[in-house]
This record gives structure tokens, sequence and C-alpha cells, in this order.
């Protein structure tokens, strides 16, 4: 009976030790996700997720690099002046990332839950809580945000000592743009909503359509 007993014993230990190695080896992902997305990408294999999303990066990338071939090949082709007085208007995008900033701390939550956690698509392994990357990224938009509406005032009054303020937080707000985007695409991939944001529908599932708007104008911007 004694040798029987530490025989059971011994293959339940080897069972749990078994599901322990099994568990450690799974991609650990901190949010369940029960519905498939409107996309229906998070019903895909992990290895086709991943996918979808290097081909998303890509995809805003070079459109990135298309526009700016298009920009300038338009910037030759209007009159003198013409466009440098357009781009002057640029300035005013620092005013959108300010607001977006500062909504980074009054809804927090919102932008918490559209964090990819880790394991998503089967390569995100991003250390550090959501908490802390929107906190983060909402104070670098309000500095970019403040910086190109400051050096767009600084270049009107003619302040020459701060010509560098406006390129600076250009740049600046550009890799921060691409910082942000696995949170863009978590919201095609999966679904994520930014539940507690203030309107009628923040809610409710987010259409497809407007994952493709948004990933146009991203490149623009």
């Amino acid at each position: 009976g004694a040798v029987a007993k530490m025989r059971a014993l011994a293959v339940a230990s080897g069972a749990r030790a078994a599901l322990m190695r099994t568990a450690c080896a799974r991609p650990r992902v901190s949010m369940m996700i029960t519905e498939i997305s409107p996309s229906g990408i998070n019903a895909l294999p992990l290895s086709e997720q991943a996918g979808v999303f290097l081909l998303s990066f890509a995809a805003i990338g070079l459109g990135t690099a298309a526009l700016t071939l298009a920009f300038g090949a338009l910037e030759r082709a209007l009159p003198d002046g013409w466009f440098a007085k357009w781009r002057g208007t640029w300035p005013i995008l620092g005013l959108v990332f300010l607001i977006a900033g500062m909504a980074h701390f009054t809804s927090h939550e919102a932008f918490e839950a559209i964090y990819p956690p880790v394991g998503t698509w089967g390569i995100w392994q991003l250390p550090g809580s959501a908490k802390f990357h929107v906190a983060w990224t909402g104070v670098a938009e309000v500095l970019g945000g403040a910086g190109l509406v400051g050096g767009a005032v600084a270049d009107a009054l003619g302040v020459t000592s701060l010509r560098w303020l406006k390129p600076t937080a250009a740049a600046a707000l550009f890799g921060l743009t691409l910082a942000v985007t696995p949170a863009n695409i978590y919201m095609y991939t999966h679904g994520a909503m930014m539940i507690g944001l203030p309107g009628p529908a923040a809610d409710a599932p987010i259409p497809v359509e407007f994952h493709y708007a948004r990933a146009a104008a991203q490149a623009v911007i």
C-alpha cells in the first residue's frame, strides 16, 4: 500500500511539472479576448496574426514614404510660396497632440484598454505596464504638441533662437507616432475599445473602415 501511494504521488508530481512547463512555454496574455473582432484577425493562428501586424506596420511606413515624395513633387509643381504657406499651418497639429496627450491622464483607463498585452500576435514582448506606457506617451504628446505650437509662435514673432524647437518637436512626434502604432493595430486586430472615453459610441465596436481611414491619416501625420 505504501509503495502504491508513493508511485501515485510521483505520477501526480510529474503531471504538475508537465503542466507548469506547458504554461511557461505559452505566450503570456494579460487580457483575455473572448469575442472575435470586427476584422476577425484575432481568430487567426498566432503566426498569421503576427504577419498581419508586421504588414500593417510596413504599409503605414510605405504610405508615409510615398506621401513624403508626393509632397516634394507638389511643392515643385505649385507656384513659389504656395506650399510654404500651407506648411505654415501644419503646427496646428500640435494642438491635436496636446489635447490627445492630456486625455491620456483625464481618461487614462480608456487608453490602457487598448495597450496590447504581452503575448499579443504571438510576438509582442514589450516590458512595462499599460499604465506606465500610457503615462509616458501622454507626457511626450503634451511636450511635442506644445513644442510645435511654441515653435510656430516663435517663428511668427521672429525669435531666431528658438528655430530648433519646431523641427525637434516634429521629429519627436514622428517617433512617438511609431511608438503608439501597435496600440492602433491592436484595436484593429483584436477589437479593443477605448471604454470610458467620452462619447456615445466609445464603447461600441469600431468598424473596420475606420481603421483603414485612420491608417491613411496616420501616414499623412
